[in-house]
């Protein structure tokens, strides 16, 4: 009888450790999936399409976005009546923003490359950058019914992030 409790109790730490690690890797999926999202806008962005993908995250594109605008790469009714009034970067001011934009691609790759094998410090990094991140979305965009899917987004990858770093300090205390 002893034996069965402790089998059953080794399988429910095992299921319990597995279900903790899953969620853990889920949150890195996220991470990468906001990297790779986020790339894809910025080019759809300077490819002037009219898509957008929700999954991204907002200061990279906003960077993106501020040197299209600048340069005047947009077409002209996108500018509407400041097209007259208004004078044009060069086109280097825009090679700036998107090596600005790549900056906080690559740090959220980073986060995501060495966040493998438990090292929870780079999710807690990628947690507080995108904290960062929705912040600025708020600071520039405010909040409006238009943006309302971003916002779940966010606070959905955030709460991803949390989940993650919670399951990595669960699984810690677990016993081997």
């Amino acid at each position: 009888m002893g034996t069965l409790f402790k089998n059953n109790t080794e399988t429910q730490n095992i299921s319990e450790r597995q279900m903790l690690q899953n969620k853990y890797n889920s949150s890195r999926h996220n991470l990468l999936l906001i990297v790779v999202f986020t790339v894809v806008n910025v080019i759809l962005l300077v490819t002037n399409s009219n898509s957008y993908f929700l999954f991204s995250a907002f200061i990279p594109y906003f960077f993106a976005d501020i040197g299209m605008y600048m340069c005047g790469l947009y077409p002209e009714e996108y500018y509407a009546w400041e097209v007259t009034e208004m004078e044009f970067v060069d086109s280097s001011f825009l090679v700036v923003m998107l090596v600005l934009a790549a900056i906080f691609v690559v740090m959220y790759l980073l986060s995501w490359i060495f966040s493998n094998k438990n090292r929870v410090g780079w999710l807690i990094f990628a947690l507080v950058f995108f904290s960062i991140d929705t912040l600025g979305m708020f600071a520039l965009m405010g909040f409006s019914v238009d943006s309302i899917i971003d916002i779940l987004f966010h606070a959905w990858v955030i709460f991803s992030l949390i989940s993650g770093i919670v399951s990595y300090n669960k699984l810690k205390k677990l016993p081997v």
